[in-house]
């Protein structure tokens, strides 16, 4: 994220994934931009999350290097990041000063609902697909510069956010999922791909649906009507996470946006997502986030 002065923060844990609450869990997604590195140190170190990212340069050259390949974006280039590929970004040769337009947003926002067509027939294989694990686009064909467009049109009608804006986000949102899915996908995804995205999304529907509650492993399962074993199997799979490690990062980012946009007293806010022991949420809200939900609060409010 940003500070005050408009360079780029981040957060990581210690396993890589990036501590930042993306949007709000009924418009998940975040754009930051133009942000800036200063002064050849304001790398953007090393982390991973579970949204996509797609991001494209406005000033200077950037580095970017995920997964296991380096590439140099010169301004009006981008890059998609696919979700769970470890990724980070630098001021390229010669650049002191780097900015960037960042857009970051959960599959679901495209996906839609369990089963949908825009799911399985689009998003799923956008995500399952090796290529597509990190996508540059240098405008180089047709697609990339629709692509590209699109996310030039978001960053118009993102800082303004008059009526509808969600609507038209969504759409060129979906618009790049198309590109990508039509340019790059050059092997479909075999059924058991298919069948494991399917119950991951319904494990994961579950989860946000009963978030208050105490939640098992052996629940999860069942919501996808499958054993624990293969459970655990997809969710290792498909976000490389346990269903317990799933279920808590939804829990404290549910709570970190209740703690932002309420003011709903933090008991309240840990019982809403499914923490009936204060100390408890405490101590794992600071281990997901690394304060309290008190210093969060009082940072974010």
């Amino acid at each position: 994220m940003l500070d005050e002065n408009g360079v780029w923060k981040t957060t990581v844990a210690p396993d890589g994934r990036e501590l930042v609450t993306i949007g709000t869990p009924e418009f998940p997604a975040e754009m930051w931009g133009p942000w800036n590195f200063e002064g050849g140190t304001g790398k953007v170190p090393w982390h991973w999350h579970e949204e996509l990212e797609l991001n494209m340069t406005i000033w200077g050259t950037e580095q970017v290097t995920a997964d296991g390949k380096s590439f140099l974006l010169e301004p009006g280039q981008g890059v998609f990041v696919n979700s769970g590929v470890l990724h980070g970004s630098e001021p390229g040769p010669g650049h002191d000063t780097l900015y960037h337009d960042s857009l970051v947003f959960h599959p679901s926002l495209v996906g839609g609902a369990s089963g949908s067509v825009f799911w399985q027939k689009y998003l799923t294989p956008v995500l399952m697909a090796p290529e597509c694990r990190c996508v540059p686009l240098r405008g180089e064909t047709e697609w990339e510069r629709k692509a590209l467009e699109q996310l030039r049109f978001v960053a118009r009608v993102w800082p303004e956010k008059e009526p509808g804006y969600e609507v038209e986000v969504r759409a060129a949102l979906s618009r790049v999922i198309c590109l990508l899915a039509e340019n790059c996908v050059h092997q479909a995804p075999s059924g058991r791909e298919l069948r494991d995205a399917e119950r991951i999304k319904q494990m994961v529907d579950f989860i946000r649906s009963h978030r208050a509650e105490p939640i098992t492993t052996e629940q999860i399962a069942a919501s996808a009507a499958i054993s624990v074993s293969e459970c655990l199997r997809c969710f290792r799979r498909m976000m490389d996470l346990t269903p317990k490690e799933y279920l808590r990062q939804h829990r404290i980012r549910h709570a970190a946006y209740l703690l932002e946009q309420t003011g709903q007293s933090i008991t309240a806010i840990g019982a809403e997502c499914g923490f009936e022991d204060m100390s408890y949420f405490a101590r794992v809200f600071r281990e997901e986030k690394g304060c309290t939900p008190t210093e969060y609060r009082a940072r974010n409010k």
